[in-house]
């Protein structure tokens, strides 16, 4: 009995379902300060617009560049925005999560690169010092990450809308 006790079991059998909660939590909250930052930038970009001289072609061109920039950072912020509320609204599902924002995302302006990265880079930066939730928004990251991926290429069928 003694030497029982000098041996506990410390199986370990993955996240729990409350640090599986936490980590949709961290990771929302990761998403939504990326979703900020691309915000801000299409801001200043926008907010930059007005500074240029259209003088000739090479400053058309650029002012065309920002301006498509903007746009762009627009919509992925918008995305990411739209991943962290389904990661919420879902929580314990990112499958689900996932095909839901499928669903609500246009095809055309993102691809699913951009969305994929920016989850991954917010699943590597919550901020916590919850060692258990950390692995689980990895975890969701991953797992949301794969199934948006298969339903972008039309291995799965997206839920909730066209995405078209």
């Amino acid at each position: 009995m003694m030497e029982d006790d000098l041996h506990p079991d410390f199986s370990f059998a993955g996240p729990g379902p409350q640090d599986m909660a936490n980590g949709t939590a961290i990771l929302a909250t990761a998403l939504l300060r990326e979703a900020e930052s691309l915000a801000q930038t299409a801001a200043g970009l926008r907010g930059t617009l007005a500074l240029f001289a259209m003088d000739g072609p090479a400053e058309l061109e650029d002012h065309r560049m920002m301006q498509a920039g903007a746009r762009a950072a627009s919509v992925l912020a918008g995305a990411l925005v739209l991943v962290a509320r389904d990661l919420l609204r879902f929580t314990g599902e990112p499958v689900r999560a996932a095909q839901e924002t499928l669903g609500r995302l246009p095809h055309g302006s993102l691809s699913v690169g951009e969305v994929v990265g920016h989850l991954r880079a917010a699943a590597l930066a919550p901020v916590t010092d919850d060692g258990a939730a950390r692995i689980a928004a990895a975890t969701i990251a991953e797992t949301f990450a794969s199934a948006f991926e298969a339903a972008w290429h039309g291995t799965a069928p997206a839920i909730g809308g066209k995405g078209d």
